[in-house]
């Protein structure tokens, strides 16, 4: 059964504090979230944009992110752009172009609140995921552009969705929106070219874990 928004909404405020009450999944939790996507994937529909500039994927995801939960009042990649160069929040040209609290900064100025904070392990950031989505909420994540390559750059995506693996046993698989390529991507959940390694260890200045919601 779908959990309520505003039930939702406020478990992912305690995360943000830093207020879960666990680091990590306990095998009972993870077992009723493998249980939970038994019954089918935790899929949102949201097309996804390419990038206008080589590293303005934060501004990108942030158009995706609140455009799917405004969609009353649309925003453009170049407003977005133009507004965070204009704060200092993104610089095409040096690193970390857009950081995790230039993402907040941005994200604040379009929409009235944004819930974030970073997952410390990977239970925590397995619940985020799933507490969000069924929500009705993409979540914006800061992972390495290659899942693999430690040494590739630090890049956004907006997850949009879970499933089992079906060829994994308690396997799951994570759906995101890549805007390095405008495309809608699935990849594994685990192991070293997974999205919790990269989310882990993206190199980005408080980007460990990093995710925020746009409400």
């Amino acid at each position: 059964m779908k959990r309520s928004r505003l039930s939702s909404l406020t478990t992912l405020g305690l995360i943000g504090a830093g207020l879960l009450a666990f680091a990590g999944l306990s095998q009972v939790h993870a077992a009723y979230l493998y249980s939970q996507l038994n019954g089918g994937p935790v899929d949102l529909t949201i097309p996804a944009i390419r990038q206008s500039r080589g590293t303005s994927c934060g501004e990108a995801v942030i158009v995706m992110a609140y455009n799917y939960t405004h969609p009353q009042a649309p925003l453009s990649e170049a407003s977005v752009i133009e507004y965070a160069i204009a704060g200092g929040y993104f610089t095409e040209q040096r690193e970390p172009f857009t950081s995790p609290a230039g993402m907040r900064r941005i994200a604040d100025h379009y929409a009235q609140s944004s819930v974030g904070g970073n997952a410390v392990s990977a239970g925590q950031g397995l619940d985020v995921l799933f507490q969000a989505l069924h929500a009705g909420d993409p979540v914006i994540i800061d992972v390495l552009t290659r899942l693999d390559d430690p040494k590739s750059n630090a890049h956004f995506v907006l997850v949009t969705g879970l499933e089992r693996d079906p060829a994994r046993t308690d396997a799951i698989l994570v759906t995101y929106n890549d805007p390095l390529t405008g495309e809608t991507r699935t990849s594994q959940w685990d192991g070293e070219a997974g999205i919790w390694n990269a989310w882990q260890n993206n190199g980005d200045p408080g980007g460990a874990g990093w995710w925020m919601v746009i409400r």
